[in-house]
């Protein structure tokens, strides 16, 4: 098995990363509806519907951080934009799920207008 080439952040780093990295691309991979009742601000989910244009289409410089319900979906598609020869990709350990209670993201929450 490959080492691990992507970064995976604690939701408690999460804020320093983004601000650090304010051109990311911020994937949030959970179902429509969780995404519409709350996500991180400037996220756009991802589906099997459009990783394709964006592996496809973004630059490879870019950073890519990627969260989901657990951190597992995420892991998952954070080694596919590496295989697809992005620079910079972070996951969320523990997924939504850690970031939430945490508290952390109450100015970086975002709902669906």
């Amino acid at each position: 098995m490959s080492p691990t080439r992507f970064q995976r952040l604690r939701a408690a780093d999460l804020v320093d990363w983004l601000q650090a990295h304010p051109d990311a691309l911020i994937l949030d991979a959970r179902d429509e509806r969780h995404h519409a009742q709350s996500h991180l601000a400037g996220s756009l989910r991802l589906d099997g519907r459009n990783h394709e244009h964006l592996l496809m289409h973004e630059p490879r410089s870019r950073p890519v951080f990627i969260y989901c319900y657990h951190g597992n979906a995420s892991q998952t598609y954070a080694h596919m934009f590496i295989d697809f020869g992005f620079e910079r990709v972070a996951d969320l350990i523990g997924g939504w799920d850690a970031w939430q209670p945490s508290g952390a993201g109450a100015g970086l929450a975002g709902r669906a207008q």
